[in-house]
């Protein structure tokens, strides 16, 4: 077993997630998968824990390559939920290098195939309406293997998440959007179309639920 430490800086955090990415590359996908550039930016916004992008946007050594993006905002999540947030997306990597749909509706609804990728590379897959088998969270072999390997305890450093201010001045009305959590029914209002998650549902070791417009 690893020795463990927490990490606190940076260029531990992205060494940290390279080094999982190739023994999760190597473990569940027999290292069939291309590197990668993971990258840290904020999540919150859109109440995503990690995404990536369906085309490369990178350039390494002249070598186009994908970009795995971990929210920063929620780093202080368990080990193991982060990681699966790291597997959760190299499932779509897979998806995307063998040329099989496995989401719609600009991501957010994963399909049957995403759910059968996700439960052979070690996620557990849950059904949410509307937005199908997004949520996903790890299995016991898999927190057995980031145990074995990982080294790292917990991330000591991640993105502040904005804290809104109450009171101020009136702002003038506009036209609002309706959202609702398609679980648990929470509903909210927006100024403009938005990608939120709901509160109510979050779970930190579960992939979160996005509320729908309705």
């Amino acid at each position: 077993m690893c020795k463990k430490r927490k990490i606190y800086t940076m260029s531990e955090l992205n060494l940290a997630f390279m080094k999982m990415f190739n023994l999760f590359n190597e473990h569940y996908f027999e290292n069939k998968l291309p590197k990668v550039i993971i990258t840290f930016e904020s999540g919150y916004k859109k109440g995503a824990f990690g995404w990536i992008y369906t085309k490369p946007t990178w350039e390494q050594s002249r070598q186009e390559r994908y970009n795995i993006n971990i929210s920063s905002d929620f780093l202080d999540r368990d080990i193991y939920a982060v990681m699966a947030t790291l597997l959760h997306e190299m499932c779509h990597l897979y998806a995307l290098e063998n040329g099989i749909k496995d989401t719609s509706r600009a991501g957010i609804y994963h399909n049957k195939k995403f759910k059968e990728i996700a439960e052979s590379h070690g996620l557990e897959v849950f059904e949410e309406d509307k937005i199908g088998f997004g949520r996903t969270k790890p299995t016991d072999e898999m927190k057995g293997f980031v145990d074995s390997n990982s080294g790292v305890i917990s991330f000591e450093v991640k993105k502040l998440r904005p804290v809104e201010k109450d009171g101020g001045e009136e702002k003038p009305k506009q036209s609002r959007r309706k959202y609702v959590c398609p679980c648990c029914g929470q509903q909210i209002t927006a100024t403009k179309e938005v990608q939120v998650m709901c509160g109510i549902c979050y779970s930190p070791d579960v992939e979160p639920v996005f509320m729908v417009e309705c």
